[in-house]
């Protein structure tokens, strides 16, 4: 399993690129909001990129066109860790995965919430 933690100093941080022909798997999500200024709403996000072959089946975007789909939504509250490990299992990323933080629906920074991302790739 490969695992990466990064703080929340910009409102959205990329946790894993999106790998050719792979998808990644969730297998642990860790929130640590205890030194954070305020609650956090964070929303895991798939990023990837179109190819021809997807807008032949589907018809939805042109080909090196960017998406950005919402996969899971989280709420931390103040002086709070919060642990996902049963929860991730329906969840995945078909391309690369990012997290989003927000307070009260505002883009926020905030260096003192930490993610951490656990993944296996499929």
């Amino acid at each position: 399993m490969a695992s990466i933690v990064v703080d929340m100093d910009a409102a959205t941080k990329a946790l894993v690129t999106e790998k050719r022909n792979a998808k990644v798997k969730p297998s642990l999500i860790m929130v640590d909001n205890v030194d954070a200024l305020a609650d956090s709403q964070l929303v895991f996000q798939d990023t990837f990129t179109t190819n021809a072959s997807i807008v032949a089946a589907t018809g939805a975007a042109a080909a090196g066109a960017a998406q950005v789909v919402d996969r899971l939504r989280i709420n931390v509250s103040i002086d709070a860790c919060v642990s996902m490990r049963d929860e991730l299992e329906d969840v995945k990323f078909l391309g690369g995965a990012q997290v989003v933080r927000s307070v009260a629906g505002v883009l926020t920074l905030d260096a003192g919430c930490h993610v951490t991302l656990g993944y296996d790739l499929e």
